[in-house]
């Protein structure tokens, strides 16, 4: 029976009678809630429910809670510089004391060099994420940023190359023109170690979701993904519209050898039951790079 893994990192409350996401690794933003640019779809405002590591001190006292906490783990994320990258490096002694005690996964933004790639890895991150984007148009109009799609596939070039494991992220409703089928096909250039597909969300406020995809559209990414992709895991991200509109989007991941789904809703992991062999994890759902790897070693 397949495995399944079940992902509640503590980026957001969530609790049922199998997974509590107060004992999941912690997010933080190594730049507080500052960021170079001002994406439509976010604002800045996902920055605002991470821990602040925006200093070294502060930085230092998260992961040292995380040890002492037992967490295996810690997600750094923050705001982009002007250059694209999040900038993870600037805080590479403090995080090298942790990197033998806690896996370290980051949101990397756009790397836009070998040299800043490795900057990444001498820090002691493991794994790097990116949401890939499929056509320029988005890049500049929703994101707001000077880079095109070429800059995105050579981010997960450079940082493969610095020896990461790198974990794309596509996010349905993203793209005006939907383009998320593309952003799908061209990262076969980049021989990703895993795959997660998201999809945008409605935000309150001045911040506005490009459009909220449709249960169908993000079952045909993920579908594609998983047909594409067949050797790695592909995953059903945590940022995703939730309800009960979107239960058969959790159901197709059950029933079509999707390897895992962050934050399920408590009606999808009982209709797993008897069909997957379910697997509960505090990690970021990026970590199933390691799970996966360990699931076949077990296996075999």
């Amino acid at each position: 029976m397949k495995p399944l893994f079940l992902y509640a990192p503590n980026l957001k409350r969530y609790e049922t009678d199998y997974m509590d996401s107060r004992k999941g690794w912690k997010a933080v933003s190594v730049t507080g809630t500052s960021c170079a640019f001002n994406c439509k779809h976010c604002g800045r405002r996902i920055l605002e429910g991470m821990s602040d590591g925006s200093t070294p001190q502060r930085l230092e006292e998260i992961l040292r809670d995380a040890v002492r906490d037992g967490d295996r783990g810690v997600i750094l994320s923050g705001g982009s510089t002007s250059r694209g990258e999040v900038p993870v490096w600037r805080f590479s002694q403090v995080v090298r004391k942790y990197s033998d005690r806690l896996t370290v996964i980051a949101h990397t933004g756009v790397v836009k060099s070998l040299e800043v790639a490795k900057k990444f890895a001498e820090s002691g991150v493991k794994v790097g994420m990116l949401d890939m984007v499929g056509d320029d148009e988005t890049i500049r109009e929703v994101l707001g940023q000077p880079f095109t799609v070429e800059d995105y596939l050579n981010s997960f070039k450079f940082l493969k190359q610095a020896g990461l494991k790198v974990v794309p992220h596509v996010v349905v409703g993203l793209s005006k023109r939907g383009s998320e089928a593309e952003a799908v096909l061209m990262l076969k250039e980049v021989s990703p170690d895993a795959l997660i597909v998201v999809a945008m969300m409605p935000l309150t406020g001045e911040y506005k979701l490009v459009r909220e995809p449709s249960p169908q559209e993000i079952i045909q990414v993920l579908k594609l993904a998983r047909d594409e992709y067949p050797g790695i895991p592909i995953m059903l991200g945590c940022a995703r519209p939730r309800g009960n509109l979107y239960l058969p989007v959790e159901k197709f991941a059950v029933d079509y050898g999707v390897d895992g789904i962050a934050f399920p809703e408590e009606e999808t992991v009982d209709y797993a039951k008897g069909r997957r062999e379910l697997r509960f994890s505090s990690a970021c759902c990026a970590n199933v790079v390691h799970d996966f790897i360990s699931s076949q070693v077990s296996v075999s």
